[in-house]
């Protein structure tokens, strides 16, 4: 697995879709656009993990992998990461 791909994230209602290349750095910046958002304490913490936990990147690939999107409920909002090209098979 690689973690050199594009993506695409999505957070409807707060930050049109954007291109990014998946890296511990994205996932820091989405962390950073959600984590002031309304939310339970306890959704905050499993966010705050899925983001920026020890293997946040291997655990979006590994989704991405086997399902067209990974979608994570942020208070009323969601965070969408899908490939940016999803006709590219990632390594």
């Amino acid at each position: 697995m690689r973690a050199d791909h594009d993506i695409l994230v999505e957070i409807p209602g707060v930050k049109p879709p954007t291109i990014r290349v998946l890296d511990a750095s994205t996932l820091e910046a989405i962390w950073d656009s959600v984590r002031f958002l309304p939310m339970s304490r306890s959704q905050l913490q499993i966010l705050e993990r899925r983001f920026t936990g020890p293997c946040a990147e291997r655990d979006v690939i590994r989704h991405l992998a086997g399902n067209p999107a990974l979608v994570f409920p942020v208070g009323e909002y969601e965070v969408r990461i899908s490939w940016a090209n999803p006709t590219e098979e990632p390594a």
